[in-house]
């Protein structure tokens, strides 16, 4: 059903947020969030929990600001979402950076570096985001609030090594997503285009010998209950950032957007430490539940970071970025 060109998820994400922007009495400011995904995702989970503490911290309450959630991608889909914000629709969001490098090539650069988003806020690699994002989006970057987290390929068999001793995956059939496809036909495989939830099945059925997946969210899924193998180490990282309207950014007294820094630096301190710990968790289960890990040695593990990190600048490059060079310098790839 639609309304006068909208469908009710829009009409209902537009309504949510000009309730979230409505002053309340004392004048306060609101701010309308949305997720990428829902909110008992591990991620999206986690964030609103440092919503709620910045809400509750004395320095909002002296600033005047709030940050209210809307919704998830039953909202507004989560693909469309950055466009959402970019026009006003809604003045926060959480999500992925790579879900819209179709408009900021140059979040691949989040995936061709291992530095820290501490480093990277140190050396003005945020700032540098938060340019980029103004100009070809209409948002501010407030901070990259989940990184380090890596992704292997997770396996039914042991995997095959080339010459170089980097792994061979010709003839195997991996479950990919458009992430994937360069990294995955690097090494050999066959890509099938499967969607997270589809995922158990095609493994159950035999359709997929294995997955190109981050190192969190397996046992959620219970894929460990096919798979053997991970390959190590794990090549690239989350790229999730915390964006704002520019307009909405602009709008805030200096008061409020200091507070809102000050406590998106904390989280991407406390985030980072804490995904480091979910994926150790993870680690363990997956082991106890069998799977190996492939660890790839010496100078072949270091290619096989390098490679895939390689194919991401490739893509900023060919888009010829007026920003590449200086991406590079702030976010390094892996030497």
């Amino acid at each position: 059903m639609r309304i006068r060109g909208l469908s009710i998820f829009a009409a209902a994400a537009i309504a949510g947020a000009a309730l979230a922007r409505a002053p309340s009495a004392g004048a306060e400011t609101t701010l309308g969030f949305v997720t990428n995904w829902a909110k008992t995702v591990y991620s999206p989970a986690r964030t609103l929990q440092w919503m709620e503490a910045f809400n509750a911290s004395p320095e909002a309450a002296a600033a005047g600001i709030r940050i209210s959630y809307v919704g998830g991608p039953e909202t507004t889909p989560a693909l469309e979402q950055l466009t959402a914000v970019r026009n006003g629709v809604f003045d926060l969001m959480f999500g992925a950076a790579g879900y819209y490098v179709g408009q900021v090539p140059e979040a691949f650069a989040l995936y061709g570096t291992r530095i820290t988003p501490t480093a990277a806020r140190a050396n003005g690699g945020i700032d540098l985001l938060a340019e980029i994002y103004r100009e070809k989006s209409n948002t501010h970057v407030l901070g990259w609030v989940a990184a380090g987290i890596g992704y292997h390929a997770w396996l039914k068999e042991k995997p095959r090594l080339r010459k170089d001793g980097t792994p061979d995956l010709g003839g195997l059939k991996i479950r990919s997503s458009p992430l994937y496809r360069g990294w995955l036909k690097s090494m050999g495989a066959t890509q099938v285009m499967v969607p997270a939830p589809g995922i158990y099945t095609a493994m159950e059925r035999g359709t997929v010998d294995g997955a190109a997946w981050p190192g969190l969210g397996v046992t959620d899924f219970g894929w460990e209950k096919f798979v053997e193998y991970r390959i190590d180490p794990p090549v690239w990282q989350f790229d999730n950032l915390l964006w704002i309207n520019l307009d909405r950014w602009n709008g805030l007294t200096d008061a409020q957007r200091d507070a809102l820094t000050a406590s998106v630096i904390g989280f991407e301190r406390d985030a980072y430490d804490y995904y480091a710990a979910l994926a150790a968790a993870e680690r363990k289960k997956t082991l106890a539940a069998g799977v190996q890990p492939f660890a790839l040695q010496g100078a072949a593990a270091k290619t096989h970071i390098r490679r895939a990190e390689a194919l991401q600048w490739a893509q900023i490059a060919a888009k010829k970025s007026a920003y590449y060079d200086r991406l590079r310098e702030k976010f390094p790839p892996t030497e």
